[in-house]
């Protein structure tokens, strides 16, 4: 219902703006709250309200946008019941309140205005008892620049471009505005000045045009830069990565919190040179700054750019990689098949082994660079080979392990990635999953392959963590929080193990001897894989049911690969590889393929 706009009658506009009480919101003011009275109902004339439906001590999620010409409390009005959500301004707004009683007067006179509210009512109800968080997509971005040293006019031109192959983008600068409206100087009207209500409603109607306004700011103290900001849905914060972290006496600025549920959203977007390998002290940028989330981009890197528009327009893909222990070798094969398929990989989210290997992904490593890491960590020596002579905390010392996970990933934390990562696990402390978003990367990957009985816990933060297959074997919530568009799901877990068709196991001599005889392949489970299997079983029906929820749902059953079998990583990689392959051929990959990156894919076999 697009009241404002006049969708439904000229006469029906004017009566709402001149019953109604015509109301100023502040960006990150509530207009009303969750269970409040519903006595009125508002009209948006310009800005963005965002609905957000609390969930108690846990928080809250974002259900929806409001925009102009849209109305919103009119379910509480008309059903007489408590609002059903919490309404707020995602940037400074103007909004038209209209009365209990100036409503009876407008009904009286546009009886159709019922049945259009009372379809409103039922496409909202749906979306507050939905599952899926409404995709944070941002139309209106301004750009501020924490650092003079940072070319902020080749980042907007890099960023313009890489948003226009989505749709239009007008760049809006100083210069521009004052051209334009020719207002006497609106760049520098404050927010109380008539000028500021008539950049208000040129910015609407460009938002109308196009898909997204790129706000370019150069100065933070500056009445234009104040401009921005309050018209914004995503404030992106640029820094040159190789700079000092400190922030600047101006920064107070954009310390109005992470923007979730406090006007728009803040990101710190750094900026690497050219031909880095890899980011580096993210976490001393992030550390002083309330953001909602980072993103490295390599200047004039066009794919880096393409991954931050995704985010930006709510679009980026999400890979969930799941734990399995050496089975995870199939993980190889399906990462290359998304990229030889050109489906962008925006940011990673794993358990176990599949951490590992989202990791390699996230640091924007190659198929052979990753395929060598495995090779020379797994296969060529049993990462958990290092028996414990007095198994008082485990089987194994897990010494081997910790010098591989040092060896491929160094000093990085775990925000020293070029996508987004994160990896689970479980946290025996205070028995609960754990997302690791920070911290030395080595370190959380040890804490998400800690086989409870196998390998020793991981300290970290005076808590005990151990492998995150136990409690989130396959991370779906977490990537979805993290705000991606789609999210690609691979689930390693298979519905039957091999059945013991003797009767009764074998015993030590007639296991080494089948080993012997069929070149060392075994016929029924050792140790680690009935460890393994049954500390899985938690998760893995958890798994199972998240297949519905996802995007794309892989599922390779590498059943024929043991938990510990560690020569096995050219058969999980092939394995894994045709599997995703035949999945691809037979699905719609419409809107997920990035033709540039299908290009490069090819170039690279050919």
């Amino acid at each position: 219902m697009n009241v404002a706009h006049g969708s439904e009658s000229p006469q029906l506009t004017d009566d709402l703006r001149s019953l109604g009480e015509w109301v100023r919101v502040r960006g990150g003011e509530r207009l009303f709250r969750q269970g409040e009275p519903g006595d009125s109902m508002y009209v948006v004339v310009s800005g963005r309200l965002v609905a957000l439906r609390e969930r108690g001590s846990s928080g809250h999620r974002v259900v929806g946008e409001i925009r102009p010409g849209e109305s919103v409390g009119e379910m509480g009005l008309l059903a007489r019941q408590p609002r059903s959500a919490t309404v707020q301004a995602s940037r400074d707004s103007v909004v038209v309140r209209i009365s209990e009683e100036a409503f009876r007067q407008i009904v009286a006179e546009h009886p159709r205005l019922v049945a259009s509210i009372a379809r409103l009512m039922a496409r909202r109800s749906t979306e507050l008892v939905g599952a899926t968080p409404a995709r944070q997509r941002a139309r209106s971005i301004a750009i501020v620049p924490l650092r003079r040293s940072v070319r902020c006019a080749d980042f907007v031109e890099s960023l313009r471009r890489a948003m226009g192959r989505r749709g239009p983008t007008l760049v809006v600068d100083r210069a521009r505005v004052d051209a334009v409206l020719s207002a006497n100087g609106a760049s520098r009207a404050k927010g109380d000045d008539a000028r500021s209500l008539v950049l208000s409603r040129w910015l609407d109607e460009q938002e109308l045009r196009h898909d997204a306004l790129l706000h370019v700011t150069d100065e933070l103290d500056d009445p234009w830069t104040a401009q921005c900001l309050r018209h914004a849905d995503v404030i992106l914060m640029l820094a040159p990565a190789g700079e000092s972290p400190e922030p600047g006496r101006d920064e107070r600025l954009l310390a109005r919190g992470d923007g979730d549920a406090e006007g728009a959203r803040r990101e710190l977007v750094l900026v690497h040179p050219r031909g880095v390998r890899s980011p580096a002290g993210t976490e001393r940028w992030i550390a002083p700054r309330a953001v909602a989330r980072h993103h490295h981009v390599r200047s004039r890197d066009d794919d880096d750019f393409r991954r931050l528009a995704r985010h930006l327009a709510g679009e980026a893909i999400g890979l969930v990689l799941g734990g399995g222990a050496a089975r995870g070798f199939a993980h190889l094969g399906v990462v290359r098949a998304l990229r030889e398929a050109g489906i962008p990989i925006d940011g990673v989210g794993g358990s176990s082994q599949g951490a590992i290997v989202g990791a390699t992904v996230a640091l924007d490593w190659d198929d052979d660079e990753i395929e060598r890491a495995h090779r020379e960590g797994f296969t060529r020596r049993n990462p958990i080979g290092d028996y414990a002579l007095i198994p008082h905390l485990a089987l194994v010392r897990g010494k081997r392990l910790d010098t591989a996970l040092q060896r491929w990933f160094g000093t990085r934390d775990v925000a020293d990635t070029w996508r987004p990562f994160f990896c689970m696990s479980a946290n025996l402390t205070r028995a609960r999953p754990e997302a690791h978003r920070s911290g030395p990367l080595w370190r959380a990957l040890r804490a998400s392959v800690s086989l409870p009985g196998v390998l020793p816990p991981v300290v970290m933060d005076g808590d005990l963590h151990v492998d995150g297959g136990l409690l989130d074997n396959l991370p779906v919530e977490p990537m979805r929080r993290s705000g991606v568009g789609r999210i690609i799901a691979v689930d390693l877990t298979v519905g039957n193990e091999r059945r013991m068709t003797g009767g009764e196991l074998p015993s030590a001599f007639e296991s080494l001897k089948r080993r012997l005889l069929s070149g060392g392949r075994a016929d029924s489970p050792g140790l680690g894989s009935i460890l393994v299997r049954s500390m899985m079983l938690p998760s893995t029906q958890r798994s199972q049911e998240v297949a519905s929820s996802v995007d794309l749902f892989l599922e390779p059953k590498p059943a024929d690969i043991g938990f510990v079998e560690w020569k096995a990583l050219d058969r999980g990689i092939e394995l894994g590889y045709r599997y995703a392959k035949r999945e691809l051929a037979t699905r719609d990959l419409r809107g997920w393929v990035d033709e540039d990156v299908a290009l490069a894919a090819e170039a690279d076999l050919a």
